[in-house]
């Protein structure tokens, strides 16, 4: 006949504590997954260029993004900055904050069209009204040549026009920069608006858009676009919005 161990019950004060100590790993628990959560719906990044042309004249822009939203400001302009969506229709817009307007840049779409249509729709309307610039095919070629910009490691990588490098780029991807892949991706996009609008930004994405240009020379006229720092502090609230009392107009205001 073998013998048992009998534990008295255990108090009412231990039961308390010991469901206190759940409740404390619980909420620890929740704090750890929410504060991870976050970190991945967010990885906000302000992106600090330097734009100079070949005659010497300079311009510093800073590009804040997150997930799919860019806004783009002109550090010499305090009234009015430029705000693009990736993620849908690839809205393009212009605020000026002095007059609490907004007007939209780029062609209104038709909703069910796919995303091919929609840029041949766009590309229709430029070549009605006479706006429209031809763009080449974007080729690139990878160089095993490294350089630092603004102290983040970067690779060299050729774009070619007819076979020769026209531009070079330095491009880095979310790791160096310190931000999500999703950001990474609305960069490269609005480098290919500029692009297509001829706005003369220089920067670029590879063809995955998993890597940025952060350092950009064009080899013909000496154009260069240059990352002078990152931060990835939180942006305020509403930072990448319209603000809803913003009224619409076609023109935009002067």
């Amino acid at each position: 006949m073998g013998f048992s161990t009998i534990l008295p019950p255990a108090s009412q004060s231990q039961q308390a504590a010991a469901a206190d100590r759940r409740i404390n790993k619980l909420a620890t628990l929740a704090i750890v997954l929410t504060a991870f959560a976050t970190s991945v719906a967010r990885a906000d990044a302000t992106l600090t260029f330097e734009l100079s042309d070949g005659d010497g004249s300079k311009t510093t822009k800073k590009f804040s993004t997150a997930r799919f939203y860019v806004r783009i400001e002109d550090v010499a302009d305090k009234n009015r900055y430029l705000l693009f969506e990736a993620g849908k229709f690839f809205p393009l817009y212009s605020v000026n904050t002095a007059n609490n307007s907004y007007t939209l840049l780029t062609p209104e779409v038709i909703p069910y069209m796919s995303p091919q249509a929609r840029v041949h729709h766009g590309a229709d309307k430029k070549e009605q009204d006479g706006t429209a610039q031809k763009q080449p095919p974007m080729t690139f070629k990878p160089t095993k040549k490294k350089r630092r910009v603004a102290g983040i490691e970067c690779r060299v990588v050729h774009e070619l026009l007819e076979g020769k490098p026209a531009i070079e780029h330095c491009m880095a991807n979310s790791a160096r920069l310190g931000t999500g892949d999703r950001e990474v991706i609305t960069m490269a996009r609005t480098f290919e608006m500029a692009r297509n609008r001829g706005l003369g930004w220089l920067g670029s994405g590879s063809s995955d858009e998993a890597f940025v240009s952060i350092y950009s020379k064009d080899l013909r006229d000496n154009r260069v676009l240059q990352l002078t720092a990152v931060s990835n502090k939180p942006l305020e609230a509403g930072y990448l919005r319209i603000p809803r009392e913003y009224r619409q107009v076609t023109a935009e205001a002067k």
